[in-house]
């Protein structure tokens, strides 16, 4: 019959398998989402942090982000009229307010570690202070804070 034209029953079964066992395989790498949260967390850390810079730059006022293992804050020190309170230690009672109105803190998403914590300074020169921690790491990606300018990139 050489007017027929299509696909045999036994052609069209052999490819839904094989389309089956690629789907059985490459399924689990699209449903695996830390990689995703890992970088999601790590430019919102950096956003904090390239804020913290900001803030503390424009107001000439030192700012502190604190980093847990179980999230971030930032903070300044209390106003004392148009300037910086001059308490020694300093006392950083003051959160800094985002664009959205909001403190600038959260949550690290459930497996997400992120090494080494501590705080990280920024003088109202914009510089970092003196043992501040300039690397961070979370999962394969690296924030790295230039001691000098206060620049934050992410890799």
């Amino acid at each position: 019959m050489p007017g027929n034209r299509g696909f045999t029953l036994v052609e069209l079964v052999l490819v839904i398998v094989i389309a089956g066992i690629l789907a059985a395989i490459a399924s689990p790498r699209f449903f695996q989402s830390t990689v995703y949260t890992q970088r999601a967390y790590a430019d919102e850390l950096a956003a904090a942090l390239r804020l913290a810079h900001k803030v503390a730059v424009a107001s000439d006022c030192p700012t502190l982000l604190t980093l847990t293992a179980s999230g971030y804050a930032v903070a300044q020190p209390a106003a004392a009229g148009n300037t910086c309170s001059a308490q020694t230690p300093t006392i950083w009672s003051t959160p800094v307010i985002g664009l959205d109105a909001a403190a600038v803190q959260d949550s690290a998403p459930a497996g997400v570690v992120v090494s080494p914590t501590g705080t990280v300074e920024f003088l109202g020169t914009g510089a970092l202070t003196a043992g501040s921690a300039t690397t961070l790491t979370i999962g394969s990606h690296t924030i790295t804070i230039d001691a000098v300018t206060g620049l934050v990139t992410v890799l």
